[in-house]
């Protein structure tokens, strides 16, 4: 029975063998080869272009102040009112303020009692110095002065020459105090400090007005708008790539079929941390008046980068939830390469990464290009 046994239990491992290496092979032509992808492809471009954008932004007056009074008192004259067109140096209201004067001549008598002290300690220290020189002089014949009347010479001319030097020390602190209080008779008459025309006028005449005053409005506003400033906030992708001499045209609300221009004159060079984006500044020449202060304008502003840079067609660039990516064809297989956008031109958008100018890459890309997989150009 034994040998019989020992015949039969290789047949069987054989069989069984036999029928896994079957199933094996089977298995194995059930899956496919990856297919090799053909695609088109296209190279990258090494560009420098300009292109225009718009951007709000908003006229600002070329200079632009609030009048207030420095001193308290009342409005006596108002000699100019909303629209009034002035002069530098033009006088716009006059304040009567009794007080004022009042301190002024108070300073005024101050001042003149303290250099008529010092007039009268002058001519005293002009004595009692005579007076010891000549003591000094008769002192050098023995015996005609006794040393205790020249001591008290020296003493008195010295006390004299103090009383001087306090009362020269007086006559400058009252100076200085009238000259104060004469200034402040200045500011009763309140002037234009620039050409330009009056845009807001707050009070009327008989208003106390002044320090302490309650209200908070100031008593004219003026505007010079001969020249107007277009201020513009060029975002932070742009701030970099507006030149230096730029021009730039744009359009306003109460005349949109007209185009007006500006140059670029300054720029913060810095970012505003609330909107990051950098202030510019357009001078804009308004002696036609046409344009008005306050204005919003539509700005075509030109940007260009300070270096070429790459660009692809838009439709090379996939965006997916791993990562934003081209494709490059290299050794006949696809390489999934991370780049970051930049501008749009027409067809074309710019990227930075790790690519070079002239490398082909898929020009129609998709996830379904896996990364690493073989592929031919057609």
């Amino acid at each position: 029975m034994k040998p019989l046994l020992n015949l039969v239990w290789p047949v069987v491992a054989a069989a069984g063998m036999a029928a896994c290496t079957s199933a094996a092979s089977e298995e194995k032509k059930t899956v496919k080869e990856p297919e090799v992808q053909q695609v088109a492809t296209t190279e990258v471009k090494t560009m420098r272009p300009s292109k225009q954008i718009v951007l709000p932004g908003e006229l600002k007056p070329w200079n632009r102040v609030s009048l207030y009074a420095k001193v308290k008192g009342f409005l006596r004259e108002i000699r100019v009112d909303r629209g009034s067109v002035v002069r530098k140096g033009q006088v716009l209201a006059i304040l009567d303020a009794p007080e004022v004067l009042s301190e002024l001549s108070q300073a005024q008598a101050q001042l003149q009692a303290q250099e008529a002290v010092l007039q009268e300690q002058a001519a005293r220290f002009r004595a009692s110095r005579l007076t010891y020189n000549r003591l000094t002089q008769t002192s050098k014949v023995e015996g005609a002065v006794s040393l205790h009347e020249l001591d008290q010479a020296q003493a008195r001319m010295l006390a004299d020459s103090a009383m001087v030097a306090v009362a020269t020390g007086n006559i400058q602190a009252s100076r200085s105090n009238y000259q104060t209080k004469k200034e402040l008779r200045q500011y009763l008459t309140i002037v234009a400090p620039f050409d330009g025309v009056i845009t807001e006028r707050n009070v009327s005449a008989g208003a106390l007005v002044g320090a302490g005053d309650s209200n908070s409005k100031p008593l004219f506003v003026l505007e010079d708008s001969r020249t107007l400033r277009l201020t513009v906030a060029v975002p932070e992708t742009f701030a970099n790539q507006l030149p230096t001499k730029s021009a730039v045209s744009f359009t306003v609300g109460a005349m949109p079929e007209q185009q007006f221009k500006a140059k670029l004159s300054r720029s913060a060079q810095s970012l505003v941390e609330a909107n990051r984006s950098m202030l510019a500044e357009f001078d804009v020449d308004n002696t036609s008046h046409l344009l008005k202060s306050g204005m919003y304008a539509e700005v075509r502003l030109p940007v260009e980068r300070t270096a070429p840079t790459l660009f692809v067609p838009k439709t090379a660039v996939v965006s997916s939830s791993e990562k934003t990516f081209v494709i490059r064809v290299r050794d006949n297989h696809a390489q999934w390469v991370s780049v970051e956008k930049g501008n749009t031109l027409d067809s074309l958008v710019e990227v930075f990464g790790g690519l070079q100018a002239g490398e082909p890459i898929v020009r129609i890309a998709s996830e379904e290009i896996r990364d690493g997989q073989a592929v031919v150009r057609k």
